[in-house]
Protein backbone atom coordinates (compact mmCIF):
# COMPACT_ATOMS: atom_id res chain seq x y z
CA UNK A 1 0.00 0.00 0.00
CA UNK A 2 2.82 2.44 0.92
CA UNK A 3 4.54 1.70 -2.41
CA UNK A 4 1.32 2.49 -4.31
CA UNK A 5 0.94 5.82 -2.54
CA UNK A 6 4.58 6.67 -3.30
CA UNK A 7 3.99 6.06 -7.01
CA UNK A 8 0.77 8.14 -6.99
CA UNK A 9 2.55 11.00 -5.19
CA UNK A 10 5.46 10.94 -7.67
CA UNK A 11 3.05 11.10 -10.63
CA UNK A 12 1.17 13.99 -9.00
CA UNK A 13 4.37 15.97 -8.42
CA UNK A 14 5.53 15.43 -12.00
CA UNK A 15 2.18 16.48 -13.45
CA UNK A 16 1.99 19.55 -11.20
CA UNK A 17 5.50 20.66 -12.11
CA UNK A 18 4.89 20.09 -15.82
CA UNK A 19 1.65 22.04 -16.07
CA UNK A 20 2.85 24.85 -13.78
CA UNK A 21 6.06 25.39 -15.71
CA UNK A 22 6.37 28.56 -17.77
CA UNK A 23 8.34 29.63 -20.82
CA UNK A 24 9.01 26.13 -22.15
CA UNK A 25 11.72 25.87 -24.79
CA UNK A 26 12.12 22.73 -26.89
CA UNK A 27 15.44 21.53 -28.27
CA UNK A 28 16.67 18.76 -30.55
CA UNK A 29 20.22 17.61 -31.03
CA UNK A 30 22.80 14.91 -30.41
CA UNK A 31 24.35 13.48 -27.25
CA UNK A 32 27.54 11.67 -26.31
CA UNK A 33 28.13 9.73 -23.07
CA UNK A 34 31.28 8.36 -21.44
CA UNK A 35 30.96 5.98 -18.47
CA UNK A 36 33.07 3.82 -16.22
CA UNK A 37 30.89 1.10 -14.67
CA UNK A 38 31.44 -1.91 -12.42
CA UNK A 39 28.94 -4.79 -12.27
CA UNK A 40 29.00 -7.03 -9.19
CA UNK A 41 27.92 -10.22 -10.87
CA UNK A 42 26.81 -13.75 -10.09
CA UNK A 43 27.63 -16.36 -12.75
CA UNK A 44 25.81 -19.60 -13.48
CA UNK A 45 27.16 -22.19 -15.93
CA UNK A 46 25.31 -25.32 -17.08
CA UNK A 47 26.78 -28.12 -19.21
CA UNK A 48 24.22 -28.76 -21.95
CA UNK A 49 24.75 -32.53 -22.32
CA UNK A 50 24.61 -33.45 -18.63
CA UNK A 51 22.81 -30.58 -16.92
CA UNK A 52 25.73 -30.14 -14.50
CA UNK A 53 25.40 -26.72 -12.88
CA UNK A 54 27.97 -24.39 -11.28
CA UNK A 55 27.77 -20.96 -9.67
CA UNK A 56 30.49 -18.35 -9.20
CA UNK A 57 30.97 -14.64 -8.54
CA UNK A 58 32.84 -11.94 -10.42
CA UNK A 59 33.16 -8.26 -11.25
CA UNK A 60 32.60 -6.97 -14.77
CA UNK A 61 34.48 -3.69 -15.21
CA UNK A 62 33.60 -1.54 -18.23
CA UNK A 63 36.20 1.01 -19.26
CA UNK A 64 34.92 2.66 -21.21
CA UNK A 65 31.24 2.65 -22.14
CA UNK A 66 30.52 5.05 -25.00
CA UNK A 67 27.08 6.10 -26.25
CA UNK A 68 25.92 8.34 -29.10
CA UNK A 69 22.46 9.32 -30.23
CA UNK A 70 19.56 11.74 -30.73
CA UNK A 71 18.27 13.91 -27.89
CA UNK A 72 14.96 15.73 -27.42
CA UNK A 73 14.97 18.17 -24.50
CA UNK A 74 12.46 20.65 -23.05
CA UNK A 75 13.22 23.23 -20.38
CA UNK A 76 11.07 25.63 -18.41
CA UNK A 77 10.78 27.36 -15.05
CA UNK A 78 8.37 27.04 -12.14
CA UNK A 79 7.24 30.66 -11.97
CA UNK A 80 9.01 31.54 -8.72
CA UNK A 81 12.34 31.13 -10.54
CA UNK A 82 11.33 33.15 -13.61
CA UNK A 83 14.91 33.84 -14.70
CA UNK A 84 16.26 30.31 -14.30
CA UNK A 85 15.75 27.13 -16.26
CA UNK A 86 15.12 24.87 -13.28
CA UNK A 87 12.80 22.20 -14.66
CA UNK A 88 12.80 19.99 -17.72
CA UNK A 89 13.11 16.56 -19.25
CA UNK A 90 15.47 14.89 -21.68
CA UNK A 91 14.78 11.85 -23.86
CA UNK A 92 17.61 10.18 -25.77
CA UNK A 93 17.83 7.24 -28.16
CA UNK A 94 20.99 5.95 -29.79
CA UNK A 95 23.66 3.25 -29.80
CA UNK A 96 26.15 2.08 -27.17
CA UNK A 97 29.43 0.19 -26.96
CA UNK A 98 31.20 -1.15 -23.87
CA UNK A 99 34.58 -2.84 -23.57
CA UNK A 100 34.80 -4.86 -20.37
CA UNK A 101 37.03 -7.20 -18.39
CA UNK A 102 35.54 -9.82 -16.07
CA UNK A 103 37.50 -10.68 -12.93
CA UNK A 104 36.88 -13.91 -11.01
CA UNK A 105 37.07 -14.21 -7.24
CA UNK A 106 38.56 -17.08 -5.31
CA UNK A 107 36.54 -18.53 -2.44
CA UNK A 108 38.67 -16.81 0.23
CA UNK A 109 38.34 -13.33 -1.32
CA UNK A 110 35.83 -10.78 -0.07
CA UNK A 111 33.58 -10.31 -3.07
CA UNK A 112 31.72 -7.32 -1.66
CA UNK A 113 34.65 -5.13 -0.61
CA UNK A 114 37.44 -5.74 -3.14
CA UNK A 115 38.53 -2.82 -5.35
CA UNK A 116 36.48 -2.90 -8.55
CA UNK A 117 38.61 -1.20 -11.19
CA UNK A 118 41.38 -3.73 -11.80
CA UNK A 119 43.01 -5.52 -14.68
CA UNK A 120 42.22 -9.15 -15.44
CA UNK A 121 42.55 -11.75 -12.72
CA UNK A 122 45.94 -13.39 -12.12
CA UNK A 123 46.50 -16.80 -13.68
CA UNK A 124 45.82 -18.76 -10.49
CA UNK A 125 42.21 -17.51 -10.40
CA UNK A 126 39.79 -19.41 -12.66
CA UNK A 127 36.07 -19.08 -13.26
CA UNK A 128 34.22 -22.05 -11.72
CA UNK A 129 35.80 -25.14 -10.19
CA UNK A 130 35.10 -28.10 -12.47
CA UNK A 131 34.44 -26.89 -16.02
CA UNK A 132 36.82 -23.94 -16.18
CA UNK A 133 36.33 -21.77 -19.27
CA UNK A 134 39.41 -19.68 -18.44
CA UNK A 135 41.02 -17.25 -16.05
CA UNK A 136 40.68 -14.03 -18.05
CA UNK A 137 37.61 -12.75 -19.83
CA UNK A 138 37.01 -9.96 -22.35
CA UNK A 139 33.49 -8.74 -23.16
CA UNK A 140 32.28 -6.45 -25.97
CA UNK A 141 28.70 -5.15 -25.73
CA UNK A 142 26.98 -3.56 -28.76
CA UNK A 143 23.58 -2.16 -27.92
CA UNK A 144 20.72 0.26 -28.27
CA UNK A 145 20.66 3.04 -25.67
CA UNK A 146 17.50 4.68 -24.29
CA UNK A 147 17.37 7.19 -21.45
CA UNK A 148 14.82 9.53 -19.86
CA UNK A 149 15.87 12.20 -17.36
CA UNK A 150 13.78 14.66 -15.32
CA UNK A 151 15.15 17.85 -13.75
CA UNK A 152 17.80 20.37 -14.71
CA UNK A 153 20.30 21.59 -12.15
CA UNK A 154 19.63 18.43 -10.15
CA UNK A 155 18.12 15.54 -12.10
CA UNK A 156 17.29 11.86 -11.93
CA UNK A 157 16.65 9.40 -14.71
CA UNK A 158 16.38 5.87 -15.98
CA UNK A 159 18.48 4.23 -18.71
CA UNK A 160 18.47 1.00 -20.69
CA UNK A 161 21.13 -0.64 -22.89
CA UNK A 162 20.49 -3.94 -24.67
CA UNK A 163 21.88 -5.86 -27.62
CA UNK A 164 24.41 -8.48 -28.74
CA UNK A 165 27.45 -9.28 -26.61
CA UNK A 166 30.70 -11.05 -27.46
CA UNK A 167 32.59 -12.92 -24.71
CA UNK A 168 36.09 -14.47 -24.91
CA UNK A 169 37.87 -16.56 -22.25
CA UNK A 170 41.51 -17.65 -22.19
CA UNK A 171 43.25 -20.17 -19.92
CA UNK A 172 47.03 -20.30 -19.85
CA UNK A 173 47.04 -23.56 -17.86
CA UNK A 174 45.33 -25.48 -20.69
CA UNK A 175 47.48 -24.94 -23.74
CA UNK A 176 45.52 -23.84 -26.78
CA UNK A 177 42.07 -23.85 -25.17
CA UNK A 178 39.64 -21.15 -26.27
CA UNK A 179 36.12 -20.48 -25.01
CA UNK A 180 33.94 -17.85 -26.63
CA UNK A 181 30.40 -16.96 -27.62
CA UNK A 182 28.12 -14.35 -29.16
CA UNK A 183 25.16 -13.77 -26.83
CA UNK A 184 22.92 -11.03 -25.44
CA UNK A 185 23.03 -8.45 -22.67
CA UNK A 186 20.66 -5.98 -21.00
CA UNK A 187 21.52 -3.23 -18.50
CA UNK A 188 18.87 -1.14 -16.76
CA UNK A 189 19.52 1.38 -14.02
CA UNK A 190 18.48 4.48 -12.08
CA UNK A 191 20.94 7.37 -11.97
CA UNK A 192 21.15 11.00 -10.98
CA UNK A 193 23.41 14.04 -10.78
CA UNK A 194 23.72 17.59 -12.08
CA UNK A 195 22.71 18.92 -15.48
CA UNK A 196 23.80 22.40 -16.59
CA UNK A 197 22.61 23.83 -19.94
CA UNK A 198 25.20 26.34 -21.19
CA UNK A 199 24.27 28.86 -23.92
CA UNK A 200 26.95 29.75 -26.43
CA UNK A 201 25.89 33.38 -25.94
CA UNK A 202 23.08 35.26 -24.20
CA UNK A 203 19.69 34.39 -25.76
CA UNK A 204 21.36 31.88 -28.04
CA UNK A 205 19.16 29.14 -29.50
CA UNK A 206 22.08 26.70 -29.34
CA UNK A 207 22.97 25.11 -25.99
CA UNK A 208 25.49 22.63 -24.66
CA UNK A 209 23.92 20.51 -21.92
CA UNK A 210 26.54 19.09 -19.54
CA UNK A 211 25.74 16.23 -17.16
CA UNK A 212 27.75 14.51 -14.46
CA UNK A 213 26.04 11.63 -12.69
CA UNK A 214 26.31 8.51 -10.60
CA UNK A 215 24.67 5.12 -11.16
CA UNK A 216 23.24 3.97 -7.85
CA UNK A 217 20.74 1.20 -8.58
CA UNK A 218 19.92 -1.22 -11.37
CA UNK A 219 20.12 -4.68 -12.88
CA UNK A 220 22.39 -6.28 -15.48
CA UNK A 221 22.09 -9.65 -17.20
CA UNK A 222 23.86 -11.63 -19.93
CA UNK A 223 23.27 -14.96 -21.67
CA UNK A 224 25.71 -16.99 -23.78
CA UNK A 225 26.00 -20.45 -25.36
CA UNK A 226 29.73 -21.16 -25.03
CA UNK A 227 31.84 -22.85 -27.72
CA UNK A 228 34.89 -24.72 -26.34
CA UNK A 229 37.86 -25.57 -28.54
CA UNK A 230 41.35 -27.05 -28.00
CA UNK A 231 44.05 -28.52 -30.21
CA UNK A 232 42.31 -31.91 -30.28
CA UNK A 233 38.60 -31.03 -30.15
CA UNK A 234 35.90 -28.47 -30.83
CA UNK A 235 32.64 -28.41 -28.86
CA UNK A 236 29.73 -26.30 -30.13
CA UNK A 237 27.35 -24.93 -27.46
CA UNK A 238 29.08 -27.03 -24.80
CA UNK A 239 27.72 -24.95 -21.91
CA UNK A 240 25.45 -21.99 -21.22
CA UNK A 241 26.53 -19.00 -19.15
CA UNK A 242 24.13 -16.64 -17.42
CA UNK A 243 25.10 -13.52 -15.46
CA UNK A 244 23.03 -11.46 -13.04
CA UNK A 245 24.53 -8.34 -11.51
CA UNK A 246 24.19 -4.82 -10.12
CA UNK A 247 25.80 -1.78 -11.80
CA UNK A 248 27.64 1.01 -9.99
CA UNK A 249 29.57 3.77 -11.73
CA UNK A 250 30.09 7.33 -12.92
CA UNK A 251 29.28 9.06 -16.18
CA UNK A 252 29.67 12.26 -18.18
CA UNK A 253 27.26 13.40 -20.89
CA UNK A 254 27.36 16.24 -23.41
CA UNK A 255 24.41 17.22 -25.63
CA UNK A 256 24.57 19.76 -28.47
CA UNK A 257 21.02 21.11 -28.76
CA UNK A 258 19.22 23.46 -31.15
CA UNK A 259 15.99 25.23 -30.20
CA UNK A 260 12.93 24.41 -32.32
Amino acid sequence: MRKNWTIILAIFVLKTAYFSAQDWTHHKGVYGIYETVSYRTKLNQEVVSSGFDEAYQANINSFPSIKLGYSYTSWGNLGIFSDWTVWGFDFGAGISYSKSVMNGYAADQNYYSDPVFEETSPNYTTFFNYYQPGNACLIDDYGVNLHFDVGTILYAGVELDAGPSRIRFTDNRIQGQKVNSLGWFANGRIQGGISIPLPFKIDSQVKLNCKAYGIFYGWSGRFYKLDWSAEDKKLKNFSTLKTNGTPLGLGLSLSLLFED
